[in-house]
């Protein structure tokens, strides 16, 4: 099991059993209270039972896909183009500033993040603080927002 909760506009939060991690899409980081610090950039980390790999944008800034127990998540700022999806492979979570990404990833949740206007997805919408996740098997067969605030 695992949670997912919101920061800020531009951070996620996940907390699996092994650690905490946050990933800032704005700043390209990623912080798991360890001893080398904060990450910036691309590239791959294995953080306890977290695996993030960060790609770079050809518009500039980094995209994660992140694999906690089997679930996918993907976290898309406003800098990636309908083509860097691509790289970002299927998910299971897209958090992500802009809806035109929804239609391409067809993720089963959504967590909007920025200023993202999620009235034109056609989905079910949940507000919490946080987002708890047992397993991969949880996840619900039709697409759902939570909006984490």
């Amino acid at each position: 099991m695992f949670e997912i909760e919101l920061k800020n506009s531009d951070e996620m939060t996940i907390r699996a059993k092994e650690r905490v991690v946050n990933i800032n899409v704005v700043q390209s980081t990623v912080d798991a209270g360890l001893k080398v610090g904060v990450m910036r950039g691309a590239g791959e980390y294995e953080i306890g039972d977290v695996i993030i790999v960060g790609k770079s944008l050809k518009g500039g800034g980094i995209m994660y896909r992140i694999d906690v127990d089997g679930v996918k998540i993907g976290l898309v700022g406003s800098t990636a183009s309908i083509e860097d999806l691509d790289e970002l492979g299927p998910v299971d979570i897209l958090g992500t500033s802009d809806a035109k990404f929804v239609s391409v990833v067809e993720p089963k949740i959504i967590i909007p993040m920025g200023n993202m206007d999620f009235a034109e997805v056609k989905a079910s919408v949940k507000t919490d603080k946080k987002l708890k996740i047992k397993n991969a098997n949880s996840l619900p067969a039709v697409m759902e927002i939570w909006n984490l605030d």
